[in-house]
């Protein structure tokens, strides 16, 4: 029988290697921090965090490390170091959980895995990208709930049409809340039951479906109202959605019960075959291991400083205006603020002001994430956001309007984008962004925010 001893040198790098991994991690919780005080909803992340260190404390005996876990780790921490000025923040992030994750065990620990992704600031990027695809999809599959109905009801993009009468799906109705509301409770429940990563892919499954069917069962029930067919108080627009919430919470309570219970009757067949793989590990590799991984680790932090020395781009200039619908315009300059958010935006922008009101145009020759709505400035700047919404003025164009309040003032905003080369024109960033992808030789685009101040 071999006999164990004290390693000092083993003892010694398993302390330095937390150290290393904390410093790698800086940079991106750095960002984090930054990312919770911009004012954008991302505070809610806050709530899967706490989630997460608290079944990690619950479960901390079963996160076993591995020497595979560390080889992973190891080949994580290269990848970030190589493609650290290339890579977004986001990104970034997301491979510095995957390391945490394997490193330490976690990874066999899906629950909490998918908390601390959750935890991640996905609200602004996910409105972005998803919010106009989520509310078309909720639009067709209102629409044919309607139709089952017995209702004379037709669709034309996100509006839905009634015997003259326009509903529209607004983007505070694409469901996205209910996305992550359901994604949030998945994670949870999986963490509840410590299920396993392969019951995640049915569980998941059903979570997403019905979290996109529920929501465009509550846009189909508030069409009614909406298209002045029923009288309902305000109150139970909430309430309907809080209400499919729940049955939502139910099917997936009842689903991860008897996922968990077909789990423990396959994990009492297949522990001795752990156990003995557990056992077979052996820690003549141990110290190489963790100096791999420390090092690997510095390599990252010292990348982030690296990246941060990258040099800016000149903004090329905006196309000067000296009117807007017949009122005299003057151009100014950008605020701190403003410039501290636009510092790396892909185009021009100008700022000008007027008589009653502030217009900003930002041009852009290709479709990018950059193009990030008015409500992000102003958050950024402290604002309060109100509920959005598509509007048409006199002329028939539509715009995203919305509200925005800070220390007793209170602002009127307007936004859409246009292209010049043909006259088309968005209400709302994600819509346009995929029309641009997909049609990149349209450009340039100008994106017209218009900020008026209105008594509160």
């Amino acid at each position: 029988m071999r006999s164990t001893y004290w390693n000092p040198m083993t003892t010694r790098a398993s302390k330095i290697m937390p150290v290393a991994l904390l410093l790698a991690a800086l940079p991106s919780i750095r960002w984090y921090a930054l990312r919770l005080q911009d004012s954008g909803g991302e505070l809610a992340g806050l709530v899967p965090l706490c989630a997460a260190i608290w079944f990690v404390i619950r479960d901390r005996q079963g996160l076993v490390r591995t020497p595979q876990g560390d080889w992973a780790g190891i080949i994580l921490l290269l990848i970030q170091a190589a493609a650290y000025p290339f890579l977004p923040a986001m990104i970034r992030a997301l491979l510095m959980i995957a390391t945490v994750a394997t490193v330490s065990g976690i990874w066999r620990k899906p629950g909490i895995v998918c908390l601390l992704v959750l935890a991640l600031p996905w609200t602004a990027s996910l409105d972005f990208f998803l919010g106009f695809p989520l509310r078309l999809l909720t639009s067709i599959n209102a629409a044919f709930i309607l139709e089952m109905t017995g209702t004379d009801v037709s669709r034309t993009g996100v509006k839905l049409l009634y015997k003259g009468r326009v509903v529209g799906v607004d983007p505070a109705c694409s469901g996205m809340n209910m996305l992550w509301s359901t994604g949030l409770l998945t994670a949870l429940l999986t963490a509840v039951f410590s299920l396993r990563w392969r019951s995640i892919v049915p569980l998941g499954a059903v979570a997403l479906a019905l979290a996109l069917v529920g929501n465009s069962l509550r846009a189909a029930i508030l069409f009614f109202p909406e298209a002045g067919l029923v009288k309902m108080p305000h109150l139970l627009h909430p309430g309907i959605g809080i209400a499919i919430a729940g049955g939502s919470f139910l099917v997936l309570m009842k689903l991860s019960r008897r996922l968990s219970v077909h789990e423990r009757k396959l994990l009492g067949l297949l522990q001795p075959a752990v156990a003995f793989a557990q056992a077979a590990c052996c820690e003549r590799t141990a110290l190489a291991r963790r100096g791999l991984l420390s090092t690997s680790a510095l390599l990252v932090l010292l990348a982030s400083f690296y990246s941060e020395k990258e040099t800016r781009m000149p903004m090329p200039d905006a196309p000067l205006l000296s009117s807007y619908q017949g009122v005299p315009l003057t151009r100014i300059s950008l605020n701190p603020a403003e410039k501290t958010f636009y510092g790396n935006f892909p185009g021009s922008i100008a700022v000008y002001e007027a008589d009653g009101f502030k217009l900003i145009v930002r041009q852009v020759n290709r479709a990018t994430r950059m193009l990030h709505p008015a409500s992000h400035c102003l958050r950024a700047e402290g604002f309060g956001i109100g509920r959005e919404a598509v509007v048409e003025d006199d002329d028939g164009i539509r715009w995203l309007s919305y509200t925005a309040t800070r220390s007793g003032e209170a602002f009127q905003v307007k936004e859409r984008i246009t292209c010049p080369a043909n006259h088309r024109s968005w209400p709302e960033i994600s819509a346009w962004y995929w029309h641009a992808f997909f049609h990149p030789t349209d450009g340039p685009w100008e994106a017209v925010t218009v900020i008026s101040a209105v008594p509160l």
